[in-house]
Order: structure tokens, then sequence, then C-alpha cells
């Protein structure tokens, strides 16, 4: 075997992400206030573009804060101030994040009601105080330095939040502060108050103490009077002293203001959202201890610190060094136990079991740093461009010219699969007309699925239970295990659930009365399982209670609403099958059969144009959702008609697809932990995170690789625990039988010898190939895992 031979796909990808790993391990820190990205909270980050106000602090992601997360943080039983409310010192800049800060709370105040004066906020329908700005643009005042020493008493409370900022009005007025030596000792005495106050016995100023910098100016922007004492200059080196002397400072502010010169109107005072933003970076430093959940899914990584692995995960970490140490014992393996797995399928264990473990540390630890998602209109038709002229190239010819043929569909799911990738990476939810046809998208997929296993039950009339159990185990193993490992609900994978249920309704439906599958009775059938299944789904059927009981927990609405909005497309598929199947040879005989196809093709052409016009005409994608189960079969069947409409379609189609869509269930699942991060709300970071693309590119390569191994590993594991337990001695053995016999030796001694262990004699009992059995110990040990998993 060559070495180009050897390094496949996923072996480049496993030393990609080894050299990541050691990239990341070497920028960790074992300092909470770094690792879980505190520290770069403050001090960096910058706008996701130059139009919105969405900033991105380098390395993690935000919370956006409410009304209700202010009053959990300022209310948090954990504080240690007597006081829940917020205090602003100094100028006009901190009286603007003062007001950002209180229309959290009333969103009515008028934010230029009053000028070099205190104001106070209170909590809506109570007296106590929510929030306070104290006018003292040179904090020398008499409040300023009651709170610095710590000196509360029943006419000021000891705050949770101080927030301080001076410098403007040093610069401005001069001669009356000093300038920038009078505002050098009036910060020199915060840094000496602020260590006074760290002190055993001291009394601290609050739970939270932090310095606003001195805003930057727009020189253009300034008045005269302004442009001449405002210096530049003299702002970065204040900035510049107060990081020096390790003061808290947000330094992330200026970066904002610095980015965005076109949200001021004076040169020094920014706009109400620049300034909402620059508060919502102050309350994830300060609240998101007490707000964010520290339960699945981690959305919030800015200032959080990630729990310790659970059990179950610590003990499948060990699982799986315990396959790597049998692995490592080479061919003994079965020679020694006579029972289990083979190494070639414990090998594939060792691989499901790692990459599992990967996920688990790029998405439930600080390793891997995070970032939000954006869209931007034109990377995302970059990457879908991108991806046709990859498909265009590798277009090639099939073995085999067939109607929907194993190679066109494996095709079909490659491209769908990439189009959801590129919508989820990029964040096009919120563009309605992405949202409308990526939900056709699943439906093609649901579509498939009615066709596919029709076909197969029509034509190979196995309705048994080792067929069906081998779908279900292929199409459920990786994203049951993730669930456990990851600490989510199955019904986060919605797809999995989602196509198992419906295999299980197609396969009961031909299962019931199967003569009838091949006459007309056929379609009463389809139309009855219709009917019941949306008589179960629209009047709240499904057992969830019974499914509680038994420790399942699943939202009856999201279930209800994925299930519902293709309830009718499953049947569509179906009904394509049998009309091949039952119609076929009859229509392709037919006089009028080519009129037919000739017209065919505009029609589906007319269809999809009516579709994407009735799709973009839509108010939202809510409003779209209520029509999307009954319009849906339109695009999907006009797609079949032109992907199929001549003998060089049906005989072509793309490599790339194709080997895209044959991991596309693990593409699907495991983008949620791996090419994503947040449980798909963020994306991964393996390289540095302002280097989006290079950054997208690693992560999708590296993804790519791991999918393939996951695909390889999860059919492997599907058929070992679909096969029968084996106990032949390997080849090179030599039966005891066979061996020389001393005379004097006992026959029951020899017979013993020669036996396989108790243990593969009791996998040898017919009982343990039941299928029956294999489901009662998998659906046993589920529901044990579902109550006492930690």
């Amino acid at each position: 075997m060559t070495f180009k031979e050897r390094v496949t796909v996923t072996t480049a990808a496993v030393a990609v992400l080894a050299v990541a790993t050691l990239y990341a391990l070497a920028r960790f820190s074992g300092s909470s206030r770094i690792h879980n990205h505190c520290q770069v909270l403050q001090r960096s980050g910058w706008w996701v573009d130059n139009t919105s106000l969405v900033w991105q602090p380098q390395g993690c992601t935000q919370r956006q804060y409410t009304y209700d997360d202010v009053v959990r943080c300022m209310k948090s039983p954990r504080s240690h101030s007597v006081g829940q409310y917020a205090l602003f010192i100094g100028d006009s800049t901190v009286r603007n994040k003062f007001f950002a800060w209180a229309r959290l709370v009333d969103a009515d105040i008028d934010g230029d009601a009053k000028v070099h004066s205190d104001i106070t906020v209170r909590w809506p329908g109570e007296a106590g105080i929510a929030a306070q700005f104290v006018w003292d643009p040179y904090l020398t005042g008499e409040v300023t330095q009651q709170v610095l020493r710590g000196a509360y008493n029943e006419t000021l409370e000891q705050p949770r939040l101080v927030l301080l900022g001076a410098g403007a009005w040093h610069l401005r007025y001069a001669n009356e502060s000093g300038g920038t030596v009078g505002w050098r000792r009036t910060m020199d005495g915060v840094v000496q108050r602020l260590a006074e106050s760290r002190r055993t016995g001291a009394t601290p100023i609050a739970d939270h103490v932090y310095i606003s910098p001195v805003a930057p100016v727009v020189v253009d922007k300034l008045t005269p009077e302004r442009r001449a004492t405002l210096d530049p200059a003299a702002i970065t080196w204040m900035n510049a002293y107060m990081q020096a002397a390790e003061l808290p400072v947000f330094s992330s502010w200026t970066d904002m203001a610095r980015a965005r010169p076109l949200e001021t109107a004076d040169g020094l005072h920014y706009s109400a959202g620049l300034e909402r933003a620059a508060v919502n970076v102050l309350l994830n430093r300060v609240c998101n201890r007490d707000t964010i959940d520290p339960h699945p899914p981690m959305r919030t990584t800015c200032c959080f610190e990630y729990p310790a692995p659970g059990s179950f995960v610590r003990w499948y970490a060990v699982a799986t060094l315990a396959a790597l140490a049998l692995l490592m014992a080479g061919a003994r393996w079965a020679s020694v136990a006579r029972i289990g797995p083979s190494a070639a399928t414990l090998r594939q264990l060792l691989v499901f079991g790692s990459i599992l473990l990967i996920m688990f540390v790029c998405d439930r630890t600080p390793l891997f740093e995070k970032l939000h998602k954006h869209f931007v209109a034109w990377v995302f038709s970059a990457m879908l461009a991108l991806a046709t002229v990859g498909g265009a190239a590798t277009w090639s010819t099939d073995k085999t010219e067939a109607f929907l043929g194993r190679a066109q569909t494996d095709e079909w799911k490659g491209w769908m699969q990439i189009v959801i990738l590129a919508y989820h990476a990029m964040n096009a939810s919120g563009v309605s007309g992405i949202y409308n046809p990526v939900r056709v998208l699943v439906a093609m997929y649901l579509f498939m699925t009615g066709y596919g296993h029709c076909c197969f039950f029509y034509a190979k009339r196995d309705y048994g239970l080792r067929r069906l159990t081998a779908v279900l185990l292929r199409t459920n193993v990786l994203a049951v295990a993730l669930a456990y490992v990851m600490g989510t609900s199955y019904m986060d994978y919605y797809f999995a659930p989602l196509s198992s249920a419906w295999v299980l309704i197609v396969w009961a439906t031909m299962r019931v009365a199967p003569a009838a599958n091949y006459t007309h009775m056929a379609w009463a059938k389809l139309a009855a399982s219709a009917v019941i299944m949306c008589l179960v789904n629209n009047l709240h059927l499904w057992p969830f209670a019974l499914l509680e009981r038994l420790g399942v927990v699943w939202s009856a609405r999201e279930w209800e609403f994925r299930f519902g909005t293709d309830i009718y497309i499953v049947y569509v598929g179906m009904a394509v099958a049998l009309v091949r199947l039952q119609y076929g040879s009859q229509l392709l005989v037919h006089p009028r059969w080519p009129q037919i196809v000739r017209w065919s093709v505009p029609a589906s052409i007319l269809g999809l144009v009516l579709y994407f016009y009735f799709e973009l005409t839509r108010t939202s994608k809510f409003e779209y959702n209520k029509w999307h189960p009954y319009v849906s079969p339109l695009p999907v069947l006009c797609f079949v008609v032109l992907r199929n409409a001549n003998g060089y379609l049906r005989s072509h189609s793309s490599a790339m697809f194709r080997a895209a869509g044959l991991i596309s269930l693990e593409l699907f699942i495991a983008q949620f932990h791996l090419f994503l991060a947040a449980d798909t709300k963020a994306i991964l970071v393996l390289v540095d995170s302002r280097l989006w693309f290079v950054n997208f590119g690693v992560i999708a390569f590296v993804f790519v690789g791991l999918c393939q191994a996951l695909g390889s590993a999860s059919g492997t594991i599907t058929a070992w625990l679909m096969a029968k337990v084996s106990v032949d001695a390997p080849a090179a053995d030599i039966p005891m039988s066979e061996l020389p016999v001393a005379a004097d030796r006992p026959r029951a001694l020899d017979r013993l010898a020669s036996d396989p262990p108790l243990l593969a004699r009791m996998a040898q009992l017919p009982i343990f190939d039941s299928l029956a059995l294999r489901w009662a110990i998998g659906l046993t040990a589920l529901v044990l895992l579902n109550n006492y998993y930690d």
C-alpha cells in the first residue's frame, strides 16, 4: 500500500485536529478568569460586519440581556452586597451607559431629560432602586469618595455593581481639573482604594467594580471648543495608563467606538445602539454566573465556567480506554475471550467512542473557542456557489440508468446536506426566503424515506423485525449515544427520531394486510394511515405521559411541530412508489406517455416558479409554516421530474454529492457539536477566531473526515449488534481433540478442556439470537440510563 493510499481524508483530518488541539493547549490557561473568557470579554472583540451593531468578543459567545435577566442578576442570592442596584459615577459618557442599562428596566425613560445631575431608576412597581447615576465628571465628589471608602449607610446602600469613568472633562477644563496630571492623581487614588477594599476585613466597594475608558473622539465631528482640548493622543495615553495600572477597564468599549465613527453625531457621545451593545458586554461580565443555565445547550460561553463531566461521560471515557487496551492486546483477544466483538469491530467501537469524546471536548469544555453565527448574504451565496462548482466538476456516469436510482438519491441527499450545513453555519434561519426552501429539503429527505421503504417492502415482501431493527439501529446509534454523552435530548437531533417514526409508520402501513399492497386497496391503506396519523398529531395522542414515566422527556410541542410540518410528504413518496411499481409498465406503453413526458418539464419549471413566488410573498416564516404541509409536495415532485427528465440525467450524477450523501446522517447529527458548537448555536473555532474563513475551511475538512469515520463505525456497530454471537475458534488454533492425550488422562477433563468457556456456551443458546430479547435488553438499558443518568 502506497503512502497516498494510506493517507485518507479521515487520517488527514485527525492529523489537522491534533495540530489544532496542541495549538489550543498551548494557549490554554489554568486561570478561570482567562479560560472562561471573562478577561478577554473586557479587553477585545470586533463588530461582525460593517453595518450592524452585533459585537463579537474574542473567542466566546454573549447572552443578549433582557429585563428578566437583569432582575435575576441584581437580585441574585449569591450577591454579597446589601443593595440590589447598579451605581454609575462619572461624566456624560458614563451617563449614556447608565441610560442603556436603565432602558432594560424602564424602556420609556427619557435619556435627554436631565443633564449634569443625579438620576435614579426604580424597579417597576417597587420602591427599591434598580440603577442610579451620580454626576461627578472628576471623580472627586463626596458620594464617590464615600463609595471608594466603602462607607455605606442608610442613605447610600452598598450596590451590586459600580462603574466609574472620567477623563473628558479633565481635558476639556484643564485649568480647573489639572488636566492629565490631575486625572492621573485621581486614578492613582482609585487604584489605592480598590487595593484597600480587597484586604481581609475591609468592606468591599461592591460585588463588581469596573472602570469605563475615556471615550475616543471623532475629531471632524467635534465642536471647535472640544476639538481644541480633546486631544486623541492624550485620550490614548490615559487609557493605556489605566491598563498599565491594572485597573478593571472595559477596553473593548474603546474598540467598539473606534470601529464605528458613524455612530456619533457630536464626535464624543455615541448612539443608543452602540451604548446598548457596550452595556450588554458589561452585563455578561457581571451577570452570567447568575443567569446562565449550566445545562446544555451552552449558548453563552463568555464568562462561563463549563460544568465538570458527569459520571456517565467519565465511565464512557474509561470504556473507550478499555477498548483501546483490548485492541492493543491484538489477536489474543478472540482466543482468550472467545466471545464479544472481533478486533476489527473493536477498532470501530474505539473510533466511534473516541470521536464522541472529541465532540465533548469541542463543545463541552473551554479548550476551543466559540463564535456567534451571523448571516452574511454574499458569504452564504459563495458557499453554495463553491459547492455547485465542486459538484459539477465531479459529474460522472453511473452504472445504471434508473428512476430515482441509488446513485441519484445519494447525490440528492448529499447536496441537500451541504445546503443545510451552510444554512446552519450562516444562521440563515432568520431569512424567511431561505428558511422556507430549507424546510422543503427536510421534506425531500422524508419523501425519499416513504419512497425507498415502500419500494423495498413492495419488492422484497420482507416485513420481519431483523431488517426493521437494522434500519432503526443505523439511524439512531449516533443520536442516542450523543444524547447521553453530551447531556442533550434525543429530540435535539430531530431528524433521527422523525425518520425513525416514519420508517415505523411505513412498515406498519405495508405490514397490515400485505396482500392488499398489490391491489387498488393499497391506496385505501395509504389514506387510512394518513388520516390516523393526522388525528394522532392534531389531537395530541402521542404517548408522552408514558415516556415521562420511563424517564424520557420530550417536548410535545416541538415533536408535534416537526411531525406535523411534513405529515403528508411521506405519503406522497409512498404514492409515487406505488404508481411506479403498480402502473409503471402500463404508463410506458401508453400512447400519450411521450406527450406527458414532453410537457412535464415545462410544467415542473412553472411549478417551481410558482412555489418560489408563493414562499417569497409570505410575510414571515411563521406564516409559511402553516402552508408548508400542503405546498411542499409541489417543489419536491417538480424536482423529481426535472432530475429524471431524460436518460442522460438519470445515468449521471455528481461524485462529490454522492460521497456527501453516503454520510448525510452523520453530517446532519455531528454538526451539532463538531462543525458547529453550542448545539448548532455557535461556530466552533480550531484556529485563531479572527481568521473566520481559514477556521471555516479547517473545521469543514476535519468535520467531513471524522464523519466518514463515524459512518463506517456506525455501520459496523449496527452489523455487530445484529449479528449472531460467534464462538468459533480462530483458524490458527488447533482443537484440543486433535492433540495427543495422555493415557492416564480422564476423558471428562479432556471434554472440559476442549469445550468453549462457560460464557461462550451460554451465548450459543438460541435465546441469545432472539431479536425480541435484544430489543428488551436494549430498551431496558435505555430506561435505566434515562432514570439514573448523571
